[in-house]
């Protein structure tokens, strides 16, 4: 008898050795999630197909450090490639090379990465070629440029917020592509540009305090402001990035992007796209600090010009929900992608 119970005993626990006993976590680095199907770690069967006949889909992403771990471009390719989006703009990008190596292991996509900033990088990709769908159209980069890149990075305390724009956004100077999308019948000629302002402080704005991050981060939005109002008036403008607008007032009228999104501020030239989302649960917000002691925040925006106005009822825009669209857990999320989920914006012209 007493054989028999050693035998189950031991048969009990060589199971357990095997299966990893189902209490230790998969590594961070081990591919190990399955996205809920058991299948291929890098294939996101629920991931949304935004690509559609006539449309100009643009997805903007704090991708956090990328790449965070070997297995990160994997994941993110997987996303890219499903998503199918015409253009997407990446914010704190850490290693280039490995970007480079990811698209170009995309054949119908290609880039162009910043030269200016001091610090996280940024990234355009866009869609040379479409071959599952002629009419969904493709881009061309024709330029770009980074914005005040040639002023200096220092607090100065004085009033003139230009002299010293690229301290203002934190040594990320702007990365404004000028791009043509066409699907072979219309074309269309934007302006996406690529921001990532200064992070944390309280949220408050003080503006005798020229070294606080709320009035670097409302100053640069002024400086936007002033350069689409004096610059790209007739062009169609799109703002996209991680405006880090911190604080209690998670609104448009957070000081951070007031001078943008305020209608009082900016004479009703500028709309958020994902302006709605501040209304709802925190948790569809852009930045949900898995990871993190701080609460959530709607940071991450798509902002556009009065010019794209006209296309207001044949357009939308949002957050993309990563735990809906991954199939991974929130921790899988900020370990192996990121802590920010993208924002997007699409329009028929």
């Amino acid at each position: 008898m007493l054989k028999n119970i050693n035998k189950v005993i031991f048969s009990i626990i060589f199971l357990l050795s095997c299966s990893g006993g189902g209490s230790s976590p998969a590594s961070p680095d081990d591919g190990g999630d399955n996205n809920g199907g058991g299948g291929d770690p890098y294939v996101f069967p629920n991931a949304t197909n935004f690509d559609r006949e006539n449309q100009i889909e643009i997805i903007s992403w704090n991708i956090q450090t990328f790449p965070q771990l070997n297995t990160t471009s994997d994941y993110v390719k997987s996303l890219l490639e499903a998503w199918n989006a015409d253009i997407y703009v990446f914010q704190e990008m850490g290693d280039n090379n490995t970007l480079i190596s990811m698209i170009n292991a995309m054949p119908e996509y290609s880039y162009v990465l910043s030269s200016e900033t001091s610090n996280w990088d940024f990234a355009l990709v866009y869609k040379t070629a479409n071959s599952d769908c002629t009419a969904c159209g493709t881009v061309t980069y024709n330029s770009h440029n980074e914005l005040w890149a040639d002023t200096p990075n220092s607090n100065d305390n004085d009033d003139d917020y230009e002299n010293n724009a690229l301290y203002q956004f934190a040594s990320r100077p702007p990365m404004e592509n000028y791009l043509t999308w066409t699907n072979g019948t219309k074309s269309v000629d934007l302006y996406v540009t690529n921001i990532h302002y200064k992070c944390c402080g309280d949220g408050d704005l003080d503006i005798t305090d020229k070294g606080a991050e709320s009035t670097r981060r409302h100053y640069a939005s002024t400086l936007l402001r002033e350069h689409i109002m004096n610059n790209r008036q007739g062009d169609y403008v799109v703002l996209a990035g991680d405006f880090n607008n911190v604080g209690d007032e998670q609104s448009i009228l957070n000081p951070s992007i007031a001078p943008l999104t305020d209608p009082d501020q900016n004479s009703n030239y500028f709309k958020m796209v994902d302006e709605y989302v501040f209304a709802q649960s925190s948790s569809t917000w852009s930045w949900q600090g898995w990871r993190s002691s701080f609460g959530a925040a709607h940071l991450d925006h798509i902002i556009i010009n009065q010019p794209l106005f006209q296309f207001e009822s044949v357009s939308d825009g949002g957050i993309i929900n990563m735990l809906n669209e991954t199939g991974m857990s929130n921790y899988d999320i900020d370990d192996k992608l990121s802590d920010h989920q993208p924002s997007y914006y699409r329009f028929y012209p």
